[in-house]
């Protein structure tokens, strides 16, 4: 049975069933590690840290709390917990410095820390997040018989900031992401890639920062799909990406390849050397995931570095999830229905999606009819693809249509990202040409103008016409007679 140590200020009962050491309890610094937590992809928070914590004998009772709450909360959420009874605790430091039983804490005391903390002008979202860790901790206590102290009024406060909270996207403007976009060149490489991925996907940081090397995969059209996890569900997911963010990854992928050679397994990585006098150094790899932080400190010393500012003159501060809301927004505007949108950005309630439709209200298009096409080459034969799952996804198939516009009038080019096309407008002479069902009557009406314009070029002997149009028009009946048997 482990018994803190006696305190001048407050009464603790013992803790029972502890499997931890004294020497464990008596330190200042718990480690996610020694809690058996993991640590979210590109968070710094590794450590909790009580030392600071006032009233002193305050420490023993937070301990007991954050410890009971890692057997079934992740490290975020506890290192979140414990800022939030922090600021109690320095409340009742200023307030109550002779403060002698935990017990003596009640409902006066609790409502002066409340309007403590609205004269302190925190926005209503901090406020909500410092009561909802003091109720926590406080209904924690009670239920497990630590303490006897009221809480319940705690829940009108918290209802309060909830409803002033406004649920407002903080999307990017478009002139801010142009003059982003204008400077982002003087950023490493590597940061450079990662603008371009969570500017298209709206990715939250830790799933940028974890991508996995092998990331990308490809349908039978050729379209590239990006693969993640994630991170608030933990479940793996695809989305549709642009040919030209896939030769972005793709050239990533060189160089991590050429660095790390087949030891990292991650897309991104971190840097041995950062900012020094307000300058960034070169991009020196090391085998660590990016921590979020330097993420978006890299983009604001850019927007310090170029005076990138919004409308009213001030310089505009980057955090990561901005993008992710301007791609929710983005959406909205271009009509996209909401159900591709929940599934686009993983939301996991139509509620979260929801909030980036104030931008425009918009009615919904009709549901995409279900079908399956089969993808056909110029010569006919039918392509198979190493990932099913992408073509047989009508959510996905959608978005990569609508959303990235990669279509060719009369089907799919299925050239790799990283290639330059060489045929200019002559698809149907070309092998990485794909194309299904749906474009067979283009495929049709294209081979009746090809025959009259070969009737022509053979009666005039044009022999180089002759060619061109007898090669696209073997390549029409390949497909037609394909297609048709359907």
């Amino acid at each position: 049975m482990f018994k803190p140590e006696p305190s001048n200020y407050l009464l603790l009962a013992d803790i029972s069933n502890e499997s931890k050491p004294t020497n464990f309890w008596n330190n200042h610094v718990w480690t996610a590690e020694e809690l058996g937590l993991k640590i979210t992809p590109g968070s710094s928070e590794t450590k909790l840290y009580f030392h600071k914590i006032k009233p002193a004998g305050l420490v023993s009772w937070i301990k007991k709390f954050i410890f009971y709450r890692t057997s079934h909360n992740a490290f975020s959420t506890v290192a979140g917990d414990l800022k939030g009874i922090k600021a109690f605790g320095l409340f009742l430091s200023k307030s109550l410095p002779n403060l002698i039983n935990i017990n003596q804490i009640n409902e006066e005391i609790i409502t002066n820390y409340y309007l403590y903390l609205r004269q302190q002008n925190y926005q209503p979202g901090l406020i909500k997040k410092y009561l909802l860790a003091l109720k926590i901790f406080l209904d924690t206590g009670n239920g497990q018989n630590w303490f006897n102290i009221p809480c319940q009024f705690i829940s009108n406060w918290i209802r309060t900031a909830d409803k002033e909270i406004k649920q407002i996207p903080k999307f990017i403007p478009d002139d801010i992401l142009r003059q982003l976009n204008q400077h982002f060149e003087f950023l490493p490489d590597p940061v450079q890639r990662m603008v371009l991925v969570i500017q298209e996907c709206g990715l939250r940081v830790s799933e940028l920062v974890s991508l996995k090397f092998n990331c990308l995969q490809q349908d039978s059209t050729g379209g590239w799909f990006l693969n993640f996890i994630r991170s608030k569900i933990k479940k793996e997911d695809v989305i549709p990406i642009s040919n030209e963010l896939a030769g972005v990854i793709k050239a990533q992928q060189d160089y991590i390849r050429n660095v790390f050679a087949k030891k990292y397994q991650y897309l991104f990585c971190g840097s041995e050397r950062y900012f020094k006098k307000r300058e960034v150094h070169d991009f020196i790899a090391k085998p660590q995931i990016m921590p979020s932080q330097r993420f978006n400190d890299y983009l604001n010393w850019l927007s310090k570095k170029f005076n990138i500012c919004d409308s009213s003159g001030v310089i505009w501060h980057f955090h990561s999830h901005q993008f992710r809301h301007t791609v929710g927004t983005r959406m909205i505007n271009n009509n996209v229905p909401h159900h591709i949108i929940q599934r686009y950005l993983g939301h996991s309630s139509p509620t979260m999606t929801s909030v980036y439709a104030y931008i425009m209200d918009t009615t919904l298009k009709k549901e995409i009819n279900d079908y399956h096409n089969k993808v056909v080459n110029i010569a006919g034969e039918v392509i198979k693809s190493k990932f099913p799952e992408l073509d047989n996804s009508t959510d996905l198939q959608w978005m990569k249509k609508q959303i990235l516009g990669e279509v060719l009038p009369n089907g799919y080019c299925a050239l790799p990202a990283d290639f330059t096309c060489s045929k200019g407008n002559a698809c149907l002479q070309c092998g990485d040409f794909r194309t299904s069902l749906e474009f067979l009557d283009k495929h049709k009406k294209q081979r009746e103008r090809t025959l009259q314009v070969l009737k022509a070029a053979k009666a005039n002997n044009w022999q180089r016409q002759v060619q061109i149009n007898e090669e696209v028009l073997k390549s029409l009946n390949n497909i037609i007679n394909e297609l048709e048997q359907d």
